[in-house]
């Protein structure tokens, strides 16, 4: 099980900040390093800084040399599919084959309706993402091809350069729903992987049988999906006292988050250490080494509150130590 390392820029990291954790992930030997791709966070939060997740991408690409890059997920919606396979090509030739394309139906409203785009339901989304995955994967592999969908076309395309990564970039689609299966079909029929978003081993199990059932429906050999899972990190320490520390230490810093005051940390700090991997080396090992045998790559998101950088560049030390070489 490789373990790769993902930000969410809407949190409102400065770039230089995602520069430095880049190069420390980098420098620590994760297999990737990832970023969100949203406009901003929370409607009803203060506005913070919310970097572009493929122009982040192609900043990071010279300023890195071996770890793989890629997003977690791309919304299908922002891009025009024609357009977004040729940004990802040429990042994958800009930093010699470490791209991993992962994308998505789109889901969150506010981002469509603050930037314009239409929202429709869900299953139009989805349908629009099988469309634009074939129209992506046409334009990596073929010479001038034509599609004629339902809402995207291309006709006769000249596009070059094709990627670097042979037969194509990795395709990974996320999901988050246990029982998906216009999803699962889209995921059986064109995708390498699968990133799925959950909180427990036990879904993650259930979510393979019904992947195997839908690769059987189309001919797909399951054994050739790859997995990944994202997991959000929140306060990880040494030992007992060292997580109480730490603790006291974050509700201490300056959160982004102005509608958080001082009163309703604690209560939001317990809330995100019960959901996110949190507490002692020892806890952590134990509930990330459930996932050793079932994910091809676990997927760790730093802290999201506080002193963002301090705090990730804390965490990918505790996890490179640490965490990873007992899993």
């Amino acid at each position: 099980m490789k373990v790769g390392i993902q930000i969410e820029p809407q949190m409102g990291y400065s770039y230089e900040d995602i520069v430095t954790l880049a190069k420390a992930a980098e420098d620590a030997n994760f297999y990737s390093f990832t970023v969100s791709d949203h406009f901003f966070g929370n409607p009803e939060s203060v506005e913070k800084q919310a970097h572009d997740a493929w122009t982040l991408l192609a900043l990071l690409t010279p300023q890195t040399k071996h770890i793989r890059l890629g997003t977690v997920v791309s919304c299908q919606s922002y891009r025009n599919p024609a357009q977004l396979a040729k940004i990802v090509a040429t990042l994958d030739n800009a930093s010699n084959g470490r791209i991993d394309f992962g994308i998505g139906a789109g889901w969150k409203e506010s981002e469509y309706e603050a930037y314009g785009y239409s929202f429709p339901s869900a299953k139009t989304r989805i349908l629009q993402l099988r469309e634009s995955i074939q129209i992506i994967n046409l334009l990596w592999t073929e010479e001038r091809p034509s599609f004629e969908g339902e809402y995207y076309s291309i006709k006769e395309t000249m596009f070059l350069p094709k990627p670097v990564q042979k037969p194509r970039i990795p395709i990974w689609v996320g999901t988050q729903k246990l029982k998906a299966p216009m999803m699962e079909e889209i995921i059986a029929r064109y995708a390498d992987g699968l990133n799925y978003d959950t909180e427990t081993p036990e879904e993650l199990v259930e979510k393979k049988n019904r992947m195997r059932e839908a690769c059987d429906r189309v001919g797909r050999d399951f054994n050739e999906l790859k997995w990944s899972l994202y997991l959000c990190t929140s306060v990880i320490g040494m030992d007992a006292a060292d997580f109480e520390e730490k603790k006291k230490d974050l509700l201490n810093q300056h959160w982004l988050f102005e509608e958080i005051t001082d009163e309703l940390k604690p209560k939001v700090l317990e809330v995100m250490l019960k959901k996110y991997v949190s507490g002692t080396i020892d806890s952590a090992v134990e509930e990330l080494s459930k996932y050793k045998n079932e994910l091809d790559i676990l997927i760790l998101g730093l802290p999201m509150v506080g002193d963002l950088l301090k705090n990730g560049l804390d965490t990918i030390k505790i996890l490179k130590d640490h965490i990873v070489p007992n899993l």
